[in-house]
């Protein structure tokens, strides 16, 4: 029995490509008017997030994080400045990552989109 098959799985090495050889970013396969829906839901809760810094009442960071959100689903050109931008706080990165993921799941799930 070779030494890979006795860890468990969690502590198997994890392998990774060269970012060179990894896939770019792809286009979601969503539909038009989803795509067109998204972007200005999402442009309108970066507004209310801009509006919440400065009103008490708004909840502006929760907003900027969804609006950021929503955005790189439907635009791939945001998605890979969004990526650059926050390299600088990968923490932040994977949990902003995780809530475009999981909004993407729910989109594609309940609109048939894809």
């Amino acid at each position: 029995m070779a030494r890979s098959e006795t860890l468990p799985r969690l502590m198997k090495p994890r392998l990774r490509l060269p970012r060179a050889s990894r896939s770019r970013f792809q286009p979601l396969p969503l539909p038009l008017w989803l795509r067109v829906l998204v972007n200005f839901i999402g442009w309108l809760l970066i507004l209310i997030g801009i509006l919440g810094i400065f009103l008490p009442v708004l909840q502006g960071g929760l907003s900027l994080a969804l609006g950021f959100a929503l955005l790189s689903i439907g635009s791939q050109t945001i998605h890979l400045w969004l990526r650059g931008w926050m390299g600088r706080w990968p923490k932040l990165w994977r949990r902003m990552e995780k809530l475009r993921r999981s909004m993407h799941r729910w989109l594609h799930r309940n609109t048939g989109g894809g």
